[in-house]
């Protein structure tokens, strides 16, 4: 029986142009740095380092610790003046990305049908940022006020979509099976991985990626309005007629 939605964070409850999003991150985060270092250069390396924290699977670490052990050790800044300027990035600056999202009210919708159904909510976003950034984008896209089971971050993550064990980490966390779990998401690569594990999906569709161009299967596929509107009919489905 399902007994928890997650649900994917950017291009899914926030809509939004992933290239423009990040393209205005970078530029404020640049300029946030240039007091600090050249700005070009601090941002390759916030990206490498970035990418060395997605490809870890050092179960051992979490994901904030591989990314500071890998950008301080290359970017030739000490952590003590580092630090204080991307903390207070995320404080004052990281608000000015807010226009390239929007908010949703199919957003909404989602949500609150599945927890009028009593089933868990889950963020299940890419745990690449601190929590305060994750927690900015749930208020972003209207959902602040929600009491969600559990959020990814990458204070307590080990790993990052679309590796599995991402997945596997957030079913140990919130104490259940995968086959009680339906994943919701927006990219084919990161968001259907979840069905490696044995997790259900629902792919939507109003901000779909598939940069790849892979070939998928989900057992769901739909807007997110579409899923608010269905979510009582597909909970009764698959818990074999009872919602």
């Amino acid at each position: 029986m399902i007994k928890s939605v997650l649900f994917d964070l950017d291009g899914t409850l926030l809509p939004l142009d992933q290239d423009a999003f990040f393209r205005e991150y970078l530029k404020h985060m640049g300029r946030r740095a240039a007091s600090i270092a050249e700005p070009k250069q601090f941002i390759n390396q916030l990206l490498a380092s970035t990418g060395t924290m997605i490809n870890s699977k050092d179960k051992t670490k979490t994901n904030q610790q591989v990314f500071w052990e890998d950008f301080l050790a290359n970017v030739g800044i000490a952590e003590d003046v580092l630090v204080p300027v991307m903390d207070n990035f995320y404080e004052t600056d990281f608000v000015l990305v807010k226009p390239t999202t929007r908010a949703s009210k199919s957003a909404r919708q989602a949500v609150m049908a599945v927890l009028e159904l009593g089933l868990e909510v889950v963020v299940a976003t890419n745990p690449i940022f601190p929590i305060h950034a994750v927690r900015q984008r749930i208020d972003w896209a209207g959902l602040g006020d929600i009491n969600f089971k559990h959020v990814t971050s990458y204070e307590h993550c080990h790993f990052c979509k679309p590796n599995p064990d991402y997945y596997r980490e957030i079913v140990d966390r919130i104490g259940r099976q995968p086959q009680e779990c339906l994943m919701v998401g927006n990219d084919v690569e990161e968001d259907l991985a979840a069905a490696k594990i044995g997790m259900k999906t629902y792919l939507v569709t109003d901000c779909l990626l598939n940069s790849k161009k892979l070939d998928f299967t989900t057992d769901y596929q739909g807007t997110l309005q579409e899923l608010a509107d269905s979510i009582a009919g597909i909970i009764k489905a698959e818990n074999g007629g009872v919602s």
